[in-house]
């Protein structure tokens, strides 16, 4: 992961110092990733992606694009918002909803209560059955 932090300072044109401000890290933090005594924390990650968000996750955890290079927007370009995985699912048109809806109703209907037992203290039970 550093080489791709290196990467990044290259194509944003940013010492070690000003790559540090730019993510809101002390400068000596961003010198002991750097030489290899510290790994990058989830913290570190995160304000790095939120500070520059034309960064893609994956390429900066893994390395990974799906592109062939990793592709720098200019400063002030929008970026598309990335779904979150609290965001609804895009179920389609009303009709596949409705069929949803009746089959979560059907499975939910479906459980029927087989038996209670209730414990007592002095280790007797009782069975409740439904008529």
């Amino acid at each position: 992961m550093i080489d791709r932090i290196l990467e990044i300072m290259q194509n944003k044109n940013l010492s070690p110092s000003q790559f540090a401000d730019e993510i809101g890290i002390q400068r000596s933090g961003i010198s002991h990733l750097i030489s290899g005594r510290n790994k990058p924390s989830l913290e570190f990650i995160m304000k790095v992606l939120k500070r520059f968000p034309d960064i893609k996750p994956e390429w900066l955890l893994y390395g990974e694009l799906t592109e062939e290079k990793l592709e720098i927007k200019p400063e002030g370009t929008p970026v598309e918002k990335q779904k979150s995985l609290f965001d609804e699912p895009e179920i389609g048109d009303p009709a596949d909803q409705k069929k949803i809806i009746r089959t979560l109703k059907k499975e939910r209907n479906e459980k029927r209560i087989e038996k209670i037992v209730v414990f007592y203290q002095d280790r007797t039970f009782r069975e409740y059955e439904p008529d």
